[in-house]
């Protein structure tokens, strides 16, 4: 299994729409961060996507993804959802409906917020055709792996996290219940979460947060994403115990 990191940067990006700060003036190509996602890829299988945020198309370009097996949608926050558009790529070929889970509630509004692809309105060009599905609540088997989702806090909101054998990612999400602390402890090897900053945060896993989680889960390796421009990726490494890195775009990660 290879795990790409299609983006890594918080819901503005980096660099920030009108900052002039040292991070988003960075040269270092590890500091230009799109919208968080990654892509699982099973052998003889067709990669599985989470999100697709506003960077989508740009990230499919980038890595040359010519077909996906399908999209778990954590939330949809634009950030992790607003490239949903460009999954109509997918079915000019085949025209065959690409599967998507998200929570019950996710759905809801992935239908209101793109109701277009889903009623006849009578317009005859492409739209994004895919077959929308409610986030089973135990594990399942999707695009040839065994996924276990799980339901995370993120302020007022919920999101779902995953782990796929010993690998997790899990994003936009203030702590960990006990159940899937006590559930996931000693199970990863490898995991992805974000952790937005060093500072504070109402509703996200700030850094010390999220590596104090990695330490309880007993983690391998950690990497951290759904990074702001208030983190520089080589001058803040050294803030980080070993067992934990900074993901960046385009990163791979073989397991």
């Amino acid at each position: 299994m290879k795990v790409t990191v299609l983006g890594s940067g918080t819901s503005t990006g980096v660099p920030t729409i009108g900052c002039d700060c040292f991070v988003c003036l960075s040269r270092d190509p590890k500091d230009k961060r799109t919208r968080s996602s990654v892509m699982i890829q099973n052998q003889n299988h067709p990669p599985l996507v989470i999100d697709t945020g506003p960077d989508f198309r740009a990230q499919m370009l980038r890595h040359q993804v010519k077909a996906i097996g399908g999209v778990l949608y954590t939330h949809t926050h634009a950030d992790h959802c607003h490239g949903f558009d460009d999954l109509r790529a997918f079915s000019f070929g085949h025209r065959q409906p690409l599967p998507c889970f998200a929570l019950a509630e996710y759905v809801a509004d992935l239908k209101n917020r793109f109701s277009y692809a889903f009623q006849d309105t009578g317009y005859e060009g492409a739209r994004p055709m895919v077959d929308l599905k409610v986030m089973p609540e135990e594990a399942f088997s999707f695009a040839g792996l065994e996924i276990e989702p799980v339901v995370l806090p993120h302020g007022p909101f919920r999101s779902s996290g995953f782990r796929v054998g010993e690998f997790a990612y899990v994003t936009d999400f203030k702590g960990f219940p006990e159940e899937v602390l006590t559930r996931w402890r000693g199970k990863i090897k490898i995991m992805i979460a974000s952790g937005i900053h060093f500072g504070e945060h109402k509703s996200h896993s700030v850094i010390p947060e999220t590596v104090e989680l990695m330490e309880q889960l007993e983690v391998e390796q950690g990497f951290l994403t759904h990074l702001s421009h208030r983190v520089s990726h080589t001058q803040d490494a050294h803030r980080l115990p070993s067992q934990v890195k900074f993901a960046f775009d385009g990163m791979v990660i073989d397991l």
